[in-house]
């Protein structure tokens, strides 16, 4: 039988040698009654012995090498044939800037929720300068908001810290605190967002706050025109009002941070709310010269906030549930 598959290897290395185009990669099978590898040697081969026949023959190095990868009798293909493994990578975070309706002067500083993998797909385009925000429920445990931007509508959380307040936000279920995935332990156990707030003035010249949202893009200064998706609908509940804002990035500087905004009443049991764009308005503090003409058509991001009383060292504090998100008439 060794001697049948020996001639049927042979065999087969005189017609890859017969086809072969090119005369320094052929091989040379054993014509004579020896080779040695001195003969070899002397063509610019090495000398190769079939493993199954035990006939030695001359190869070209390079032939010889490539052989070594991979089985001529129908084995795996070399290492360099496979095909390369998926990578995974990992995003930047979400540069988060909380503005305020409550503080005219700098924003305060925000914790950022990174960019996680989600395994759900989160949106319809990558980034065609438009929101097409769809319903976020929040018992579907997915951390991110259907906004039309793969890389956005992560959830963040942000405190009046950069306005030297003291004021906190803890969430009713542990938060690894590395990622926006890190929320979905929250999401899933709360089927929503839910946490407790405890609002405290410190040094804040403002009212006391706390607050979370979600970018348009991964990018808290990237606006996209949400004149499509007419609204914003919420069901939530709140021991106190909830201001809801729009972030219109590197606008809010400009605008002294008076962002248009609405006002989510309390409520002690579910409630659903929708709202058009032409119901957000700017509070009454900010000045005739910074008003916004059409916001919607420059929104970067969607803000609920947490504000306490300006002149009360101890704002007050309470808990809060938000469990939909979409445009008007999704949430009921």
């Amino acid at each position: 039988m060794k001697k049948i598959f020996g001639l049927l290897a042979t065999s087969s290395i005189l017609m890859l040698a017969a086809c072969s185009d090119d005369e320094s990669n052929a091989v040379t099978p054993n014509s004579a009654s020896s080779v040695t590898a001195e003969t070899c040697a002397a063509m610019n081969m090495v000398l190769n012995i079939d493993p199954v026949s035990g006939v030695a023959y001359c190869a070209s190095p390079a032939l010889t090498q490539s052989s070594s990868s991979a089985d001529l009798n129908g084995g795996t293909l070399p290492a360099s044939s496979q095909p390369a493994p998926a990578l995974s990578s990992s995003s930047t975070p979400a540069a988060t800037v909380s503005s305020s309706s409550v503080a005219p002067t700098t924003p305060s500083s925000s914790s950022v929720a990174p960019a996680p993998t989600s395994t759900t797909p989160p949106a319809e385009d990558e980034s065609d300068g438009n929101w097409h925000l769809a319903l976020w429920d929040g018992t579907a445990g997915d951390p991110q908001v259907p906004t039309g931007n793969k890389s956005g509508g992560y959830w963040y959380s942000y405190t009046d810290s950069g306005d030297k307040g003291l004021s906190t936000l803890v969430w009713d279920a542990e938060d690894d605190g590395t990622s926006a995935d890190g929320l979905v332990p929250v999401i899933k156990e709360c089927q929503g967002l839910c946490g407790s707030f405890d609002l405290l003035v410190g040094s804040n010249p403002y009212k006391p706050y706390v607050g979370i949202g979600f970018n348009y893009s991964k990018s808290a200064n990237e606006v996209a025109d949400a004149t499509a998706s007419k609204g914003v609908c919420v069901t939530y509940t709140s021991d106190i009002a909830i201001i809801l804002e729009m972030g219109l990035g590197a606008q809010d500087s400009k605008i002294g941070y008076a962002n248009p905004f609405v006002t989510l009443p309390a409520a002690t049991s579910p409630s659903t709310k929708d709202y058009n764009w032409s119901d957000f308005e700017q509070p009454t503090w900010a000045s005739a010269a910074q008003t916004v003409t059409n916001p919607q058509q420059a929104l970067a991001s969607l803000k609920f906030k947490f504000a306490g009383a300006k002149d009360s060292v101890d704002g007050g504090s309470g808990k809060f549930k938000i469990m939909k998100v979409g445009a008007p008439g999704q949430c009921n």
